[in-house]
């Protein structure tokens, strides 16, 4: 057996072949040509006989005095055995609607009996004008009033003639009329329907209305013609052979109306009719032109994609139908079938019209088109007349919508553009900003990009070529706190641009002050970590007290007021020292030391303290770990109860949280929690504190009576954000809690922060049915008149009210004082950090007065044993 060829995994998939890739892009027009080839060679092998060559002689009379009797009826027969049979007068005859001059698709001959009347007393010139030149054959005779028959030349699409009465698209037939009542009989034959828009007019009126139907009926061609020229012009741009479906439509909407208007067979072939049969092929081109085109247009799903190539190749089978006699496929069937296929997509469409501005252009065009084909159907089978606008109402509505198409096709050619457009400048800007970085890559990679000052790389890499073991150093790291606000103050190139200046002094001073002892940074003497933070080094010397000197003069100077220009201000320098070898072996270590001596605000320089970073780090991990804590249970609620101190009874509980570290064990609030409002994430540990504390509700309910209520502490974060109160009364709802069995405690300097926000925020928890209460009474600075202006409910006095409370009757003066406002202002008043039974014993002395300390209950867990209140 002979072995494969060793290249043949290397052949290029079918779809990537030169010729089926051309194939592909002019596939619509090969279908297109193969349709029409199709078409004419059945035409061809079917062509009728041609009509006896009769010539039409008769003088165009200027006015028809001639009357056509309103009423006609029809005789499915043909005219020859009307003839001979003398049939006219006898039964059998079809009364056809005034309004309506077709009968359908009868798919045989028709005879057509109207009368025309005329009152003259001499014979009359006239026309008969039949304006539907899209029927196959037409034979008209005369029956006069004396009895004698006059046959009429046979007219139709396939039978040719030379010389047409009028060069107009229309039926006409000049006659001669004897005094009195004649009978019309004429045979109509039509592959479509069968119909007899009779009229009788005098030559120029014929002349006058055929040229300006002409007239419109051209410049829509024209606009057509054109709109095919620039879609051909855009498949060709575009390279989309999906979009050459638009012009296949086109082109099968204008030649449909040349036959409909009878232009084809006088105008542009006159020696061959058997072009005119290729209407039916051209109509189901069309549909399948349209079906072919949508997905290339639109986004739509497979199955309707399926069944799109669905319609397309029932409408490919009745197109290879159409030209061949056979029954039950004519054009009813295929208005059928068009009819689901245009409703099918219109469906699409108005499914895609919010989604898709480009389905707009196709709803509009898809409703034109439909509009127009359903007015061509009601005129086919007489319900509508027929007028040049019925005749064209297709012809029009697919024309108005392969204007809208193509305008639609046009404004994705301009986005393409665009787009294109848009890459070359893209690439453009991509290659200019390649070769700046190739021709400043040295100053990218060593330098800061605001300030031009060495990065941190440069100063690690200075530093790391300094053996600290055999020459310690000096580091140092200057924090510029203020930056960021003055460049949200100045705006960034202001503030970048005072920084520059500011780094330029900077870099002179120090230059200045420390001489050869500054550690030069790649020609600097100062680096840049970020716009925030810089540093810079020096030797360290013999005489540590010098060195402190020389710190402590540029610790000043950097204290000092900036001033450049109309600007006048402090940085707000911090200064963070780091000694190596002691804080760190490396580079990075020693700066990371530096950074960490620079955030302590309290003092303008200093020096890195091993037990301050380490608390330094533990809040940042803290931090870190709140959210995560609060996921798997390293946080949890206890619950300490507030007691009536005349009859220990329990009116609420107060939910506490706890946090067990896995690293630094645990952690009291204090530590955490300020910090966490400084950072922001205080909500979101406010929100976890009101669920779980609903969620418990039930078991405290259980535990102390239904009367029970539970307090939950919220921040100033908490009430300065807009959609607290939602999300509160989400939770409560959430869990069956009502709001007035839940009171959320704010501290007094909270509140005080913003008294305006903080009123609003309350008002709105309170009229929502939570309790508010005022923690830490007495801690911080609220005036008697911003305290009256809260809706609250409950006071809770601080702790440091009772220290040593029954050893200074001042302090039990301050204390009645602080009662006797809370009982002013009608609140009910907690005293917190009740801890000895002494006290517990004074303060039963105060009506109505409830206490919370260690002295009745510490902080449990709901599920625990709580300890029973005395």
């Amino acid at each position: 057996m002979d072995s494969e060829p060793a290249n043949q995994t290397s052949r290029p998939p079918l779809s990537r072949l030169p010729f089926l890739q051309s194939l592909n892009r002019w596939l619509p027009f090969l279908i297109l040509f193969l349709a029409a080839g199709y078409g004419l060679t059945a035409a061809l092998l079917n062509a009728p006989s041609a009509a006896p060559d009769q010539t039409l002689t008769a003088t165009i009379g200027s006015a028809s005095p001639v009357r056509l009797h309103p009423q006609s009826h029809y005789l499915l027969a043909p005219l020859d055995e009307v003839l001979e049979q003398q049939r006219w007068h006898s039964g059998g005859w079809e009364p056809l609607s005034k309004d309506r001059p077709g009968i359908g698709y009868p798919r045989m001959p028709a005879t057509f009996r109207m009368t025309l009347t005329t009152e003259e007393q001499e014979p009359v010139d006239s026309q008969l004008v039949v304006p539907a030149p899209y029927l196959d054959h037409l034979q008209p005779a005369l029956i006069h009033p004396d009895g004698t028959i006059e046959t009429l030349p046979v007219m139709g699409d396939q039978y040719p003639f030379d010389n047409r009465y009028v060069a107009l698209p229309q039926w006409i037939w000049p006659v001669t009329l004897q005094p009195g009542e004649t009978v019309l009989l004429m045979e109509v034959r039509n592959s479509g329907p069968v119909m007899l828009p009779l009229s009788v007019a005098g030559g120029n009126e014929v002349v006058s209305e055929g040229t300006f139907s002409t007239a419109w009926k051209s410049f829509v061609t024209g606009l057509l013609v054109f709109a095919l020229l620039l879609n051909l012009s855009i498949v060709a741009k575009l390279k989309r052979p999906g979009l050459a479906w638009l012009s296949v439509l086109m082109i099968g909407v204008i030649y449909s109306q040349l036959v409909m208007d009878g232009l084809g067979l006088w105008l542009f072939w006159p020696g061959m009719p058997e072009l005119n049969s290729l209407l039916s092929v051209s109509l189901s081109l069309c549909l399948i032109a349209l079906c072919e085109f949508t997905p290339h247009f639109m986004a739509i799903h497979r199955t309707g994609r399926r069944i799109l190539r669905g319609f397309s190749m029932a409408a490919g089978l009745h197109l290879l139908a159409a030209p061949l006699p056979l029954p039950l496929l004519g054009q009813d069937v295929f208005l059928i079938l068009s009819a689901a296929g245009g409703a099918f997509i219109l469906a699409l469409v108005l499914s895609q019209l919010r989604k898709h501005v480009y389905a707009r252009y196709y709803a509009l065009s898809v409703l034109a088109i439909v509009l127009g084909a359903v007015i061509s159907s009601l005129r086919t089978i007489g319900w509508f007349p027929v007028t040049p606008l019925t005749d064209s109402a297709f012809f029009l509505g697919a024309a108005a919508g392969s204007l809208i198409l193509t305008s639609g096709v046009g404004r994705l050619l301009l986005e393409e553009r665009k787009r294109r457009l848009s890459s070359d400048i893209r690439v453009q800007e991509e290659q200019k900003l390649r070769a700046r970085i190739e021709r400043d890559y040295d100053q990218v990679l060593k330098t800061h990009r605001v300030t031009g000052k060495p990065n941190r790389p440069m100063l690690e890499e200075t530093l790391g070529n300094i053996d600290c073991q055999q020459t310690p150093y000096t580091l140092c790291l200057i924090r510029l706190a203020r930056f960021n606000e003055l460049e949200q103050a100045l705006g960034y190139r202001t503030a970048e641009d005072l920084l520059k200046q500011y780094l330029r002094r900077l870099n002179r001073y120090l230059k200045r002050t420390l001489g050869d002892r500054l550690i030069m940074i790649n020609g600097y003497g100062i680096a840049t970590l970020d716009t925030v933070n810089h540093a810079f080094a020096m030797d360290r010397g013999s005489d540590p007290a010098q060195d402190r000197e020389l710190l402590e003069t540029v610790s000043h100077w950097l204290s000092e007021s900036f001033r450049e220009g109309r600007f006048s201000f402090s940085w707000a320098a911090s200064m963070g020292v780091a000694y190596a070898p002691e804080h760190g072996t490396d580079a990075a270590s020693v700066l990371s030391s530096a950074g960490f001596a620079s955030l302590d605000e309290t003092r303008p320089m200093a020096i890195y303290d091993p037990a301050i970073a380490d608390w330094q780090y533990q809040q940042q991990i803290l931090m870190l770990d709140v959210e995560d804590a609060l996921r798997c249970g390293d946080m949890w609620l206890e619950y300490q109860p507030k007691v009536s101190i005349r009859d220990g009874k329990v009116r609420s509980t107060e939910a506490l949280i706890r946090w067990q570290h896995p690293e630094f064990g645990r952690i009291p609030p204090d530590h955490w929690i300020p910090l966490a409002e400084q950072v922001g994430i205080i909500h979101s540990v406010t929100l976890w504190v009101l669920d779980q504390a609903c969620q418990d509700f039930t078991a405290l309910r259980q535990r102390y009576g239904d009367s029970i209520g539970v307090a939950v502490n919220i921040s100033a974060k908490d009430v300065a954000h807009s959609l607290f109160h939602e999300e509160a009364g989400a939770i409560t709802r959430r869990h069956g809690v009502s709001p007035d069995q839940v009171i959320l405690e704010i501290t007094e300097t909270a509140a005080m922060a913003d008294p305006e926000v903080a009123r609003r925020a309350i008002r709105t928890l309170s009229s929502m049915g939570f309790r508010i209460a005022l923690d830490d009474f007495g801690s911080g600075h609220s005036s008697l008149g911003n305290l009256a202006s809260f809706p609250l409910d409950e006071l809770k006095i601080d702790r440091s009210f009772l220290q040593d409370v029954l050893l200074y009757p001042v302090r039990q003066k301050i204390l009645r004082a602080a009662l006797e406002l809370g009982e002013a202002l009608d609140l009910d008043v907690v005293v917190e950090g009740v801890e000895d039974e002494a006290i517990a014993l004074w303060l039963q002395q105060f009506p109505g007065l409830h206490g919370q300390g260690y002295y009745w209950a510490r902080p449990e867990r709901v599920r625990a044993a709580l300890v029973s209140p005395r």
